[in-house]
């Protein structure tokens, strides 16, 4: 086998594998497309069979969001309906800009899926954190956290804790 027939044959190969290597990292892999909230039971995906030494993926199966190891789906039959349950106030800042001020709630929020439509229970509630723009005031240097809202009466008091995010 001559020295250039070799090289072409390693390029051709390399290539070969590089554009393989490709076209699998393109697929939808269900642990980055199937959410349990969100996905239906039959929604596509591909799911790695096998790994090389190198830790890469062997084989590509194609399944859906339900199959064997990924039964947390939404059924085709069923639309889940979100209640909100709860809303608590975890915390509360001020948004300054000049001439303006925006008074923020961040807020942890529950909802139920009073349809119950996951096969698994534990995703018939979700939760996450809801930054709430609740007041505003604008004039010559407004503070939002200095206990009187926009209209200056008690019954819209502004206070801040200074907490931005949410601790579940």
């Amino acid at each position: 086998m001559s020295k250039g027939y070799r090289r072409s044959l390693f390029i051709l190969t390399a290539t070969a594998l590089m554009m393989f290597a490709l076209g699998a990292a393109a697929q939808d892999m269900c642990e980055d497309v199937c959410n349990p909230y969100t996905s239906g039971c039959s929604d596509p995906c591909f799911r790695c069979r096998g790994f090389n030494p190198d830790g890469s993926c062997l084989n590509y199966v194609e399944t859906t969001c339900g199959g064997p190891n990924n039964a947390d789906c939404i059924p085709d039959t069923c639309t889940p309906s979100w209640s909100e349950t709860s809303r608590v106030t975890q915390g509360t800042y001020d948004g300054n800009s000049f001439g303006d001020c925006t008074h923020h709630s961040v807020q942890w929020v529950t909802l139920y899926d009073v349809n119950q439509c996951n096969t698994n229970s534990t995703y018939w509630t979700q939760q996450y954190c809801d930054n709430v723009i609740d007041g505003h005031k604008s004039g010559l240097s407004p503070d939002c956290c200095d206990g009187y809202g926009p209209d200056g009466q008690p019954n819209s008091l502004y206070t801040c804790d200074g907490n931005h995010s949410c601790t579940g």
